[in-house]
């Protein structure tokens, strides 16, 4: 496991690398070591996301994956009202059964986060590190949605669709600035409606979730200011000795908004 001043000085370069403009050489710069690496993402996205980040690393010579959960993306023609939690958690681990991964570098994105958590506490053993990139990380018996009901999903996102489809958000929600149009109508053309079934179902993680394996928390810096309440999750992150911590220089949507500097943030991350 890197140690938390090694994360951080990958981080200032990752910063550094961002403000002086995106390398069309990166595979140059990416650790020599070969890893696996297993990309989940977040609530209304899918695979198709990490498409950047996946190149940049498969151009690495690393093994890489990035799956569409159940009922979204490429595979929203699967969704239906019993898809939930489980569900996804098991989309992963089949993943790594099916595939007989081992020695994973398990990123999750946002929602995947809750996911990845689900993965690492049924297989802790297969898990090298945990990548919480902006991502929501659970205690057992948390629901990602507050409250975890249909109501309070209908008053943040409003009407379902078909009573359990969350409307996506616009893509200026998950921070792709106004200066990247294409990558805009990128995402706005392929977010999906995201299943209610798993914001309300409560994580079940009888085996601490990603505790005891090396992990790091990645936060996307460029956002509107922290309530209270994140600011301090954010201060248990930094100054946990169970976790390293980085920071990316943009918004929620890192690996569309910065892959490079992503990717590379990863390669770093794996050691």
């Amino acid at each position: 496991m890197p140690s938390r001043r090694s994360v951080a000085q990958g981080t200032a370069a990752v910063t550094f690398g961002a403000l002086a403009g995106r390398s069309s050489h990166a595979k140059d710069t990416l650790n020599a070591r070969r890893h696996t690496f297993v990309l989940v993402h977040g609530a209304w996205h899918g695979g198709w996301c990490w498409r950047d980040v996946k190149y940049i690393l498969e151009d690495a010579g690393h093994r890489v994956f990035a799956p569409t959960l159940t009922g979204l993306g490429e595979k929203s023609h699967l969704r239906n009202p019993d898809i939930n939690l489980d569900t996804h958690i098991q989309d992963i681990t089949n993943l790594f059964i099916w595939e007989e991964l081992t020695d994973v570098i398990l990123v999750g994105h946002s929602y995947g986060g809750v996911i990845i958590s689900g993965v690492c506490d049924a297989l802790k053993n297969r898990v090298s590190h945990a990548v919480y990139l902006d991502a929501i990380v659970p205690q057992d018996g948390d629901t990602v949605l507050p409250g975890g009901t249909k109501e309070i999903a209908e008053a943040r996102f409003g009407p379902l669709i078909d009573g359990y489809l969350a409307p996506p958000s616009q893509p200026a929600t998950f921070g792709v600035p106004d200066s990247m149009p294409e990558a805009l109508a990128w995402v706005q053309r392929r977010v999906t409606p995201h299943l209610l079934g798993t914001w309300i179902q409560p994580i079940n993680l009888p085996n601490g979730g990603s505790d005891g394996i090396p992990r790091t928390f990645v936060f996307c810096a460029d956002k509107p200011p922290l309530s209270p309440a994140q600011l301090a999750r954010l201060r248990n992150f930094q100054s946990d000795p169970t976790w390293d911590y980085a920071e990316l220089p943009c918004g929620h949507d890192a690996m569309v908004i910065l892959p490079d500097e992503t990717a590379n943030l990863f390669d770093r991350v794996a050691g």
